[in-house]
């Protein structure tokens, strides 16, 4: 029993030893010490994230410039990144809240790339409410000092958002967007081409900004919605509600909630005419979701990023009293 005892610890130790010189080798072939990289990360004082490593994505690697741009999603929120001068990195988050507002964030920091982060301290954050897409109605200036880190996986294929002065992320992991990285990184001709595409009216992947579900079921389900708002079906709309929806400005967070806020409702008169004159043919949309109408239904694709089956769900109801 002693010389099993015995045996055991010799083994432990030559499975740590072997974990050691392999570290000892990796090291070596980056051209760095392992008390470099202790000091690197001393320094940094920030993890680096080697989770869901894609090879045909990745951002700068350690002592190079940031060079990557892109877009991130999760849920309602996007985070995009574009390269400034030298080690800076230009960033715009926005966090939709109906079909025409949302919070929006923008701020420059500094790319780490010993710890894969950009660091901030001159976030603005403003409440927008927009006339159209890209049309500013009004916004409101809430803040301007607002300080916080991204953190990339190495890959870069995901990120996280510690806001701290809100923690309006809360955890969230956003992945990346990689037809909106390609299109930042392709060429002059690629990038028009992809500009071609999007105004192609038959193109499959119209809603694509949005969803990954196909042109024609898009606009076979938002059409199924359009009459059953026109015919005040409330209960019909059901099966294409996702929770919280926002009932005529009063959020419903489930199914009793939504009873209570269409009970005895009806379409107003001005919203009923924008509705009936609704095609569901190459409707409006963008990274918050699908308008139609003239904003009486917003749809959203709450599988988006995930691999679940497309599907696009109600998040907005309004034009009703």
């Amino acid at each position: 029993m002693k010389n099993k005892m015995i045996c055991a610890v010799l083994s432990a130790c030559t499975l740590l030893s072997m974990t050691a010189c392999a570290a000892s080798v990796q090291t070596g072939a980056n051209g760095a010490s392992d008390v470099e990289d202790k000091t690197d990360a001393k320094e940094s004082e920030l993890p680096v994230s080697e989770d869901n490593l894609i090879p045909d994505v990745s951002i700068s690697q350690p002592g190079e410039p940031f060079n990557f741009n892109g877009k991130y999603y999760s849920d309602r929120c996007y985070i995009s990144f574009e390269k400034g001068e030298g080690d800076k990195v230009n960033i715009k988050a926005g966090w939709s809240g109906s079909y025409n507002s949302a919070e929006e964030w923008t701020m420059t920091g500094s790319y780490d790339s010993a710890s894969y982060c950009i660091e901030y301290t001159d976030c603005v954050k403003k409440n927008v409410v927009y006339k159209d897409v890209d049309v500013i109605d009004t916004e409101e200036t809430v803040y301007s000092d607002g300080t916080g880190t991204f953190l990339f996986s190495i890959s870069g294929d995901s990120v996280t958002w510690t806001d701290k002065k809100e923690d309006i992320a809360n955890g969230k992991i956003f992945q990346l967007d990689k037809d909106s990285a390609n299109s930042a990184n392709a060429p002059a001709e690629d990038k028009n081409t992809a500009a071609d595409k999007d105004t192609d009216k038959g193109d499959k992947d119209f809603y694509r900004v949005f969803t990954n579900m196909d042109k024609e079921s898009v606009e076979k389900t938002a059409s199924e919605v359009r009459k059953l708002y026109l015919a005040e079906d409330w209960e019909g709309l059901k099966k294409y509600i996702k929770y919280p929806v926002n009932v005529g400005g009063v959020v419903a967070e489930d199914e009793a909630a939504y009873d209570k806020a269409v009970k005895g409702k009806k379409v107003c008169a001005e919203d009923r005419k924008d509705m009936e004159a609704e095609t569901c043919k190459d409707m409006f949309g963008n990274s918050h979701g699908l308008c139609f109408g003239s904003g009486q239904i917003w749809m959203q694709d709450c599988s988006a990023l995930t691999d679940h089956v497309p599907e696009i769900h109600i998040i907005t109801i309004s034009g009703i009293d």
